[in-house]
Parts: C-alpha cells; structure tokens; sequence
C-alpha cells in the first residue's frame, strides 16, 4: 500500500524581479522548517539552516549555519544562483511558485519538508524546479535542480560516446623503431601495437543486448627470437563465462617476408551476460603476445554522427568490408594514442550547486567500485586525501573544516573513484567559493513536458572537528536520506550462485531441483531469503529463446514458479530472484505476480548517458511502486562499468557489494583479512546496513588461493554481520558440526538484528592485515547501549588488546555481555577510551552488547 502523502503546501503565483520580496511563507514538519523573510529564504533541519537570496537570476545561497554550535559558514552571498546551465539558463528568471508540503517521496525515503521553487527563464525557455528537503534533526539538507524545456540538437562526438567503445585492461603499448626494416613495410597501424608477458586483455563495451556483433583483429610476428602462436578467447564482464573464439594460430611472420594478418570471430552469446566483454589474446608460444588491431562491427545501420578515432583511410576501408547487415561499431589501434578506456561521460560545464565558503581546509573522499578485481592487499576501498590544488574530479564528498565544526558536501550520484559516470562533475575551489559541478542532465535530454532531474547535493554540518563527528553526520543524514523498514530491509539472506567453478555451474543451482533442496537448506539454517541467480530464465537455454528471455524455463520449471514458492511458503521463507538490467519492465512485473519475489538482484547495468539512467531510475521506481514497496532492489558495484555507485540509488533496496568464490574466477578467491578491511573502509561513510556482505565457506576455498580454510565457520559467517549477510553458496554442503555452528551464529544475530539496524555501524581496532586486532562497534546518539564484534586476525599473537572505543565516557566502566558465551562482567575504560579485551584464540572473535554506566552519549 502506498504511503499517502500529507500536503501542508501553499501554491503562490509570483512574478518576482531583482530585489523584490517573497510572498509570506511559513510551515513546519517536526523540527524542519520553512520561512521567507523579505527576499530571504530560510530552510532548517532544526540542526542546520540553510538561507538564500532571490536574485532575479535564481536563488543564491546568503547563508548557512550550525544551529547547535551557532557556526556561521557563510560571510555574504555571492553570484546570481547557485546553480549555471550555460546556454540553457540565460537572463533573468520568473519566479512561478513556492510550495512547501511533507512528503516521503511516493515512499521512497523518510518522512522531510519539501520546499519547491519553480522559475523560468523566458530567453531560452526553460524551465527550473529547485527542490530542498528537509529531514526533522538531520545534521543537514538536500537540493536538487530538476529542468524541462525543448531539448536540443546532440554533437557527434556525444553521440560516439553512446555507442560500444574499446579500452585496454592489460598491455603496454608500443611502435617499432625506424631502425627496423618492418617499420617501413607496413602502414603506422600494423607496426605499433599492444604487448604483454601472457596476454593481452581488451574490454568492449556498450554492446546493445539486442544486437549481435562480430569482431576482428590484426596481429603480426616482428623482431627476433621465438615465434609467436596467439590464440583469442572472450569471457563475461564477470569472468564467469570464457569461450575460445580463435584456436592457437601462428602469427604471420616478418622474417618470412610475411605481412600482418587477421582473424575474425563473432561474440559469443554465452558470455554477453551484460554490454561488456572481455578479450583476451594469449600467448601459447613465443617472447609474448601482441596485438596490433581490434575492431567491432554491431548488427544494423550505423548511427547518425557516429565518428571513430583513428586512421581515416584505415577506417573507411574497414567499413566497406563490414558482414552484409553490420556496422562498423568500434575500433582501436592498439598502439596508438587512443588505448586508454573511454569514461563514458559528458562533461557539461554545468553546475548543481554553490556556496560561498572560503578559508576552510579541504578534503576529498570517494569509494572505488569493481570490487570483484581489487580483492588484492593492493587495492583499497577507499581513497581520501587532503585538496592539492582548486578542484578535484574523482570525488563523491567534500569535507570543508575551519575552527569548532566542518562541512561534508555529497555528490548524491553513480560517481566512483575509478569511474566518473555520466556528467557527474567534480568539486572546484576558489575565490568566490565552493563549486559542485555535473548535472547528469544535459540538452539533448531535455523534454518539454516532463521535469527531469539532476544530480542532488548533500550539505551536511557537524559541530565538533573530529573524525566521529564527522562520520556520525555523514551516517545520520544516510539513515534519512536511505532509510531501514524493518518489515522489509531486515533479513538474512542465500543466493544460489556462489559455489559453481564455472558459469554453467553456477547457473545450475538455479535449477528447480537444486532451488527445492536448498529451500529446506536455508530455512533449516535460519536464513530467511533464498535468491534464485542466473540461469532459471529462458534465455538461459541451449539454444537460448531470445524471445521469451525473461520468462522461466519450462524445462527446469515446468510448473513455473509454483513448487518452489509453495515450498518456500511451508518452510516460513521468502524468495528472491536475480535478473539482468535489459530485462524489461513487464518482465519484472511477471515474474513478481507469478514467484512472489521480494528482494531482487539487477545486474549488469551500464550506464553509459542520461537516457540510461533516467531509464533505470524510472523504471525500478515503476516497479516497487507496482509492488506498493514489497520488493527491495540490490543493484551492484562488483565491475568498473558505470553502474549505480555508493550514494546514488540505495532507495530502491541495497548494494550488493561484491562475489566471493570458492576457487573461480581466481580473483573472487575470498581472503578473510582483505574481507574485514573492505567492510570496514566501506563502513567510513555509509551505513554498511544497506550493503549486502558476502559469506562464503571456507571450508570449500582452494588452499593454494587463500587461508580462508585456517578459519572456523563462524569466523566466515561473523565477516557479515556488519551490514546485511549474505550467504553466496549453496548452504546444503554444510554439515554435521558446520551446519550447526553456522545454525547458532545465525540464531544468535537474529536475536539482536532489530537493535543492531536501529545503530550506526563503525569501525574500531586497528587496519587488518592477518595480524590486527580489528572490529566494529554499533552505537546510537540518546541509546546507552551498543555492540562490539572484534576480530583477533590469525597470524595474531596477543590474546589481549586494548581496543579504543567510540562514544564512552573515560573512566566510567562499561556492562558487558559476551553474546556467544552468556558470560556477564564489567570493563574498565582507561583515559583514552580503550577497554581490554580477550581472545584466546588466533582466526576468533567476539561478539558482545555492552552498556554505557556515565552519562546517555548525546546527540551531535
């Protein structure tokens, strides 16, 4: 049932001009407010104010202030708006309403006062929405801009971007000397290429799933030495799939006066489980493997504007011996100057927000996604650093900090570290103030009749300069902004998927046969949601039926859905289902009527334009409104594609945050330390609540590829506790004593996960690194109460350590109970806020709820 809004707005028809005041404007919900004051416009949290002025021009901010400390971050407004579209939003501006009403956003966040200017701007027609919400005692709020007008022409070049594109994962480019006689007998685009030691990996993306595509390459054998035979094999985005596409082949020969070659394949339709693909050149003998040339030809006409970097001549021939029915899609030279991989962005020059806050020190924070290739002690989670210079683009935050307080700024958008998405901008500093800048929309996708939005700010305050303060902020308006409904969010969870050695294996699970034996699995362990993988659908058949792609298999469910959803219903468990982003709506519309689904995986998106991502927005919003909010989406951050990211989308469900596989592919190979780091970097400024976390058996994990199997079950199954755990495996291979170790530990969790989703989540002991002692603490601002799950790491040789903890009172011991024992005591809290703790044992844990004796920690 949907969530009625209550309307407390008031519709005023203004025609405003430079200097002019405001028609009066007063409501209130809870502690946030809303009032003008002359040409003023004041929104409050109740914690934070922020104030603008009306300009002429648009609303520039005049003011914001910390209502707890009473910092001031503003000295005088600056600029005509806070916002600048050029070319699109010119001259002045006609203030048509101001409104103000309590809403949810159709059901899709907590409860805020939603204020809405609406402006336009006659010189190029159109239209601006500046929307604020406010949370009651958030430690901040949120602006939006959404715009609708005539949209305008696309460039060539934007349009390139649309379409499928090459880059380069593994090879270092290279060009063959003037000195050598093959530098003269061939053209500039067979005598450079790409080399490595074993392969040579490329990735083509944007691949449309209603297309088929053929590639080509060329290669050559130049120089000395042993003779190279390469062969070529393609695997999914995710590694789960691999196909040989080109048997070892020797390479044409230089020294047999030989000149380049070339190899054709088509893309085989078992990998292209997304729009991308990997293509990996092998060498099977010789001084390694080259690559001169790769090229893509997509099924249909070319796109108007379409223009591909590179040799013209080499291009044009390239086209005109594209297959009967193909197009010339793509194309690289190797080892040219256009190798790196395209960031599938549109960079606008536009501006969402602006605050004329200077003096302050800055720094900047971003979380990296492809979670499923940085499981290494290499790669981290998290980059933050301090601002060296006047801006930064690879950023999601901005924290700004002077004196008693600071300020975070938060890009709510699909912006990672390694991947910037679609215009998402990047922060800039400088005289007159605080940039953001990205818009996600731009001209092309204007409509004259529809709103569409861009990407929202985060303006968050905190009154004390620390590190909690800080990531206590950050947390709070999190919960606010992607709320926790305990009927819904809180759950254990298993998916199918985990435990094959290869795609097919793992799409084998998805089986009726194998769904109804895991049922009986997962409910006996306590778990309280089987999620169906990949493989239950249609297209998912030998021939795969392209035309019923997303309907279930008849011959894996030729009752459809009913067994296994009465099966699940007799066990008491609810059922999940993971489907691919191209999916349709109407296909997620079946499948829900028909199975009953309530937490959902969507994969493989990419999102490469506005389109796309005002295509899935619209469409998963569509969805679990038709399902009045039952169902909950994951969408994932496991590849470097342009996807969803940390702060944009989590209202639709949760982050599955990454695979961890027993022995395939090697780089999913789950290693406990790197599992604890992960979850506590992504842990800084998120709430890991709404993360999907990873357990994997390590009794089943290759012992050449990792310790995991050094580590007991409740070791694996404690790993993901944090956030929401889920069981990435086929839980029937427990037994005996595993089956029961894991049943207790999951009883246990359930005892307490309401109190434990109703903290925040944050990270306490040391860094892992097989050796720490390391952990998490839950704690609420107003409870006494909270909980601490600490990990002493195997290699590890102290069976105590003192653990500094957040939010205790120095010298006042705390109540303790330790969970898994029963056992009851009190701990003394030294000066530092360190309490000692005790582990027998290396590869163990603690899991204890603890009481606060001082004074009720306050809130910030």
């Amino acid at each position: 049932m949907l969530r009625l809004h209550i309307f407390l707005a008031i519709a005023l028809t203004l025609s405003v001009s430079h200097g002019a005041d405001f028609q009066p404007l007063e409501r209130s919900y809870g502690r946030a407010s809303v009032k003008t004051s002359g040409d003023e416009l004041v929104v409050s949290s109740g914690k934070v104010e922020r104030r603008w002025k009306w300009t002429g021009r648009g609303l520039a901010t005049a003011g914001l202030r910390d209502l707890r400390s009473g910092n001031e971050w503003v000295e005088e407004a600056a600029g005509e708006a806070d916002w600048r579209f050029p070319g699109l939003i010119e001259g002045d501006a006609r203030l048509v309403s101001l409104t103000a009403r309590e809403s949810d956003d159709e059901g899709f966040t907590s409860r805020h006062l939603e204020v809405v200017a609406e402006m336009e701007y006659p010189q190029t027609g159109v239209w601006l929405k500046y929307v604020v919400w406010a949370y009651p005692d958030a430690p901040g709020v949120r602006t939006q801009i959404w715009l609708k007008g005539e949209p305008k022409a696309v460039d060539a070049v934007r349009a390139a971007k649309d379409g499928v594109a090459i880059g380069v994962v593994s090879g270092k480019p290279h060009q063959i000397p003037e000195s050598m006689p093959e530098s003269a007998a061939a053209p500039a685009y067979h005598t450079s290429n790409l080399y490595h030691g074993k392969e040579v990996e490329l990735k083509i993306e944007g691949m449309k799933h209603d297309r088929n595509y053929k590639a080509m390459l060329s290669w050559w054998d130049t120089g000395g030495g042993k003779r190279r035979t390469q062969s070529v094999k393609v695997a999914s985005m995710d590694g789960e799939s691999l196909v040989q596409v080109v048997p070892p082949t020797a390479l044409p020969a230089f020294r047999d006066k030989a000149l380049p070659g070339d190899a054709a394949f088509n893309i085989p339709p078992e990998v292209r489980v997304g729009d991308m693909v990997r293509v990996k050149v092998q060498k099977e003998q010789g001084v390694n493997a080259n690559l001169s040339e790769l090229w893509v030809y997509e099924e249909g006409g070319a796109p108007e504007g379409l223009q591909l970097a590179g040799n013209r001549e080499r291009i044009e021939h390239l086209e005109t011996i594209a297959p009967e029915g193909y197009h010339l899609a793509a194309y690289l030279d190797c080892g040219g100057k256009t190798t790196l991989a395209p960031e599938m962005k549109e960079a606008s020059g536009n501006r969402v927000d602006f605050l004329p806050v200077v003096g302050s020190g800055l720094t900047a924070f971003g979380y990296y996604n492809d979670t499923q290739h940085r499981h290494t002690p290499q790669h981290h989670m998290v980059r933050e650093e301090p601002v060296d210079g006047s801006s930064v683009d690879w950023a999601s935050v901005l924290f700004a900090e002077k004196g008693q307080g600071g300020m975070a700024w938060v890009k709510e958008s699909h912006k990672c570290v390694n991947r910037s998405g679609v215009d998402t901008g990047g922060f800039i500093s400088d005289a007159a103030g605080l940039h953001n800048t990205g818009s996600a929309l731009s001209a092309p996708y204007l409509r004259p009749d529809e709103y569409r939005w861009c990407w929202a700010s985060w303006t968050l305050l905190y009154p004390e300069n620390t590190q909690f303060a800080r990531e206590l902020a950050m947390k709070q308006f999190d919960r606010a902004r992607y709320p926790v409904d305990p009927q819904r969010d809180v759950f254990v969870k298993a998916n199918t998927w985990g435990s094959g050695n290869s795609g097919e294996e793992s799409m084998s699970m998805a089986a009726e046969k194998e769904v109804l034996k895991e049922i009986k699995s997962v409910a006996d362990l306590g778990i309280d949601i089987l999620q169906i993988d990949d493989g239950w659908q249609c297209g998912r058949q030998r021939p795969p039926n392209k035309a019923r792609a997303w309907h279930v298999r008849e011959d894996w469910y030729p009752d459809g859905w009913e067994n296994v959803r009465q099966a699940a219903a007799k066990q008491n468990l609810k059922l999940g289902l993971w489907t691919a982003a191209y999916a349709e709506l109407d296909d997620l519309k079946r499948n829900y009527d028909d199975g009953g689904f309530v937490t959902w995986k969507y994969d493989f998106a990419h999102i490469g334009n506005y389109s796309d991502l005002y295509g899935h927005w619209n469409k998963l919003r569509t969805f679990l409104l038709y399902t009045g909010h039952k169902a909950r989406m994951a969408v994932d951050v496991t590849e470097n594609a342009p996807r969803f990211g940390y702060f944009w989308a989590r209202d639709f469900g949760c982050v599955w945050l990454s695979n961890r596989k027993p022995n395939n592919p090697s780089n999913t190979v789950p290693k406990p330390t790197l599992m604890l780091r992960e979850n506590r970097e992504l842990s800084t400024y998120v709430n890991l609540n709404k993360f999907e976390l990873p357990i994997q058996n390590f009794a089943r994990v290759n012992k050449q590829k990792s310790d995991a199997h050094l580590h007991g079950h409740a070791y694996e199954v404690a790993l993901g506790l944090m956030g929401i755990p889920t069981f990435f495996q086929t839980t029937y291979h427990y037994e005996g004593d595993a089956r029961k170790e894991v049943r207790e530990l999951v009883g246990l969790y359930r005892q307490n996960q309401r109190e434990l989703y109703n903290r925040f989540v944050f990270a306490i002991g040391d860094e892992p690194d097989n050796a720490a002692w390391s952990g998490f603490q839950w704690l609420a601002p107003g409870s006494d109460e909270g909980y601490l799950l600490i990990f002493r790491e195997r290699e590890n040789q102290e069976r105590s350590k003192q653990v500094n903890l957040r939010g205790v009172d120095a010298g006042v011991p705390i109540r303790v109970v330790n969970l898994r024992t029963g056992k009851a005591g009190s701990l003394p809290v030294d000066a530092s806020g360190a309490v000692n703790l005790e582990i027998n044992d290396p590869a163990d844990f603690l899991f204890m709820k603890y009481k606060r004796t001082g004074k009720p920690l306050q809130d910030s």
